[in-house]
């Protein structure tokens, strides 16, 4: 379980951004390989491959040096009122989400997360803009499911958000609706459902003199 009110780092996030990083260079050094084995890569001028080499050094290297300095300004912290997440190498960002906004907490763990040992929690909140996805994602942590329960206890027992559509975030999506819509149905009229039944009755009424007109 993890502190609360007190920031932690995903510990296994840059373990797993470097298996990332080395999964993605093998094509580049498959390739490579193959044009050498070939002797295509002799053939090629010398100034193109100096220049692809510098390009992919370029890029590998600043992903590495991405990695750590992200990892540096990332971490979250468990409030009693909600969660926090503050991260950003070139722009700082921070996330804050309420835990009575929260409708749904999952899991998950990706074959890259499995072989360094760590996990994702998803944190899905009611009325978010329509997204798929989640809103906040805890990712590279090896206590996952640990963490998971921690914020499905702190959600559990609170009163719902409301959201901008009018419905009411639950951990099961449905409850609020259906019990508006129960509230609904026991109601009295309203006074525009009475003005709707006189001008029924009117209608009913008109209809009667036209008929006896035209059996008169």
């Amino acid at each position: 379980m993890r502190p609360e009110n007190e920031w932690f780092k995903p510990e296994q996030l840059t373990s797993y951004f470097y298996v990332f990083e080395a999964v993605a260079l093998v094509p580049v050094l498959v390739v490579a390989g193959v044009l050498a084995a070939t002797g295509l890569l002799f053939e090629i001028p010398q100034v193109v491959v100096l220049l692809a080499g510098a390009v992919v050094v370029a890029a590998f290297g600043f992903l590495t040096w991405w990695i750590r300095a992200f990892y540096r300004t990332a971490d979250y912290r468990l409030t009693d009122d909600e969660i926090e997440y503050r991260r950003g190498v070139f722009f700082r960002q921070k996330t804050t989400i309420p835990y009575n906004r929260i409708t749904n907490v999952a899991t998950a763990q990706g074959p890259i997360q499995r072989f360094v040992g760590a996990g994702q929690v998803g944190v899905h909140t009611a009325g978010y803009g329509g997204q798929m996805g989640a809103e906040l994602t805890i990712d590279g942590i090896a206590d996952y499911e640990e963490v998971k329960d921690q914020i499905v206890a702190k959600v559990r027992g609170r009163p719902a958000a409301a959201t901008e559509s009018g419905e009411v975030g639950d951990l099961e999506p449905g409850v609020g609706r259906a019990a508006s819509e129960r509230e609904v149905g026991g109601a009295t009229p309203t006074g525009r459902d009475a003005e709707s039944d006189a001008m029924l009755d009117e209608l009913r009424r008109i209809r009667e003199l036209l008929e006896q007109g035209r059996t008169a």
